[in-house]
């Protein structure tokens, strides 16, 4: 009996101790899950990170870049502008790019003109790629190339003689100037005015004639040329006149009037009078 009772109690002595060290080891289990749920919570965002990252690279490697498109168009324009261009001094911009165009291989992105590419203002420049896979893009490309011209500092009438208070320098693009725009004060300082121009209109070699070298009312050499002779009077100027003009004069001594042309030295030189 006493030796049943031994053997009950030892079983359950060993059953508690199984339950006890079943009981550690579900403890131990549940501590390292903790320790994998932790280690997981940290690690793997880091690892996610990377991978998005590589990712990222990877897909944008597919892709050519967009500035390196601008800088392409951008510079084949400025190797295009005239030898006198001043590169520091000019702005070149191209437009946005939208788009995405597949990766091209190292020296198969080239630079094309488009139309009727000027040194001015807006241009199109093609940007074509040969390889790997091939395909074309047009970009606007603006050139900003400011100059100093001459414009008016107030409205001034037709045949008036400019004067430096006449005048203004101004900086603008070169794109919007007209031809023949003068860049200095000297080119039009003492010229007469062909034509009226407004406040801060640009002053051309087109509107201007040579400097005024008679006036009204002054003495002037009047000469006769024709059939081989050469006649010399005094005449009286009835209208100011520059270089090449045509003005009235008065012989001084018959009072005729009579038409001649403004020579270099201020004289006019009339058809022979008789």
């Amino acid at each position: 009996m006493e030796s049943q009772q031994a053997t009950h109690d030892a079983h359950a002595a060993g059953g508690k101790s199984g339950e006890r060290r079943r009981g550690g080891a579900a403890a131990l289990l549940l501590r390292v899950a903790s320790v994998a749920a932790f280690a997981t919570l940290y690690v793997v965002p880091g690892v996610a990170a990377a991978r998005a990252a590589t990712a990222s690279t990877s897909a944008l490697s597919r892709w050519e870049s967009p500035a390196a498109m601008s800088d392409a168009a951008e510079r084949f324009v400025r190797e295009h502008l005239p030898a006198g261009a001043a590169a520091d001094h000019v702005r070149v911009r191209a437009g946005r790019i939208a788009a995405r165009f597949p990766a091209c291989a190292a020296q198969h992105l080239v630079a094309l003109p488009f139309g009727n590419p000027s040194p001015y203002g807006a241009q199109t420049v093609q940007l074509r790629c040969e390889a790997p896979q091939v395909w074309s893009v047009y970009l606007q490309v603006s050139v900003d190339w400011p100059q100093q011209v001459v414009v008016a500092a107030h409205a001034i009438s037709p045949g008036h003689t400019l004067e430096p208070s006449d005048l203004q320098v101004l900086e603008r693009d070169r794109a919007g100037l007209p031809p023949g725009a003068l860049q200095s004060e000297s080119q039009a300082d003492g010229r007469v005015l062909r034509f009226g121009v407004a406040a801060g209109q640009s002053i051309t070699q087109s509107m201007l004639s040579g400097p005024r070298l008679i006036h009204y009312g002054q003495a002037v050499s009047l000469i006769a040329e024709g059939d081989g002779v050469r006649l010399v009077a005094l005449g009286i100027a009835l209208q100011d006149g520059s270089q090449g003009q045509t003005v009235l004069v008065r012989n001084a001594q018959s009072g005729k009037v009579v038409s001649g042309v403004v020579d270099a030295r201020g004289d006019v030189v009339a058809a022979l009078f008789r």
